[in-house]
């Protein structure tokens, strides 16, 4: 399971925060203020590159000094989705210098029929932990195990 929630949240963010291919953002309004070094996206929010697919009604990216992505946020019921790979949750956060991604809201990740649920996924790239938390409801997963013989 873990290495379920291990693709999923690499996916979502890497897809499109380091990427060699195009990228596309789609939305009703764009603000960018460069002396904030930031770009928030606001209405129909849809990032697309090659089969990843974010939806959102708010995207916050915010940059370093020299333009590299620092912190990305999307708010307002945020679905994402990678090939057999979906998820959802209120709130998804991406760190860059921590490494860390935090999906905050009625959190899910699922994989073919495998499912991970909680308030709260919090995940660490470099150590490769990651935490469930139920805060409001019970922490559950649903997986199948994989046929003898087969691997996904």
């Amino acid at each position: 399971m873990l290495r379920i929630l291990i693709l999923l949240l690499i996916s979502f963010f890497f897809s499109y925060a380091q990427t060699d291919k195009p990228v596309v953002i789609e939305a009703d309004t764009l603000r960018y203020d460069k002396k904030a070094q930031i770009a928030i996206y606001e209405g129909n929010v849809e990032v697309k590159s090659d089969d990843f697919r974010l939806f959102s009604e708010k995207l916050e990216i915010f940059l370093d000094n020299n333009g590299d992505i620092k912190k990305i946020i999307a708010l307002g019921n945020v679905r994402f989705y990678k090939g057999n790979r979906r998820g959802k949750s209120k709130k998804a956060e991406y760190y860059k210098e921590k490494n860390l991604i935090i999906l905050k809201g009625n959190a899910e990740l699922q994989q073919d029929n495998n499912v991970i649920e909680g308030d709260e996924i919090v995940y660490h790239i470099d150590t490769e932990k990651a935490e469930v938390v139920g805060k409001n409801k019970r922490v559950r997963t649903i997986f199948f195990p994989e046929e003898k013989g087969k691997k996904k």
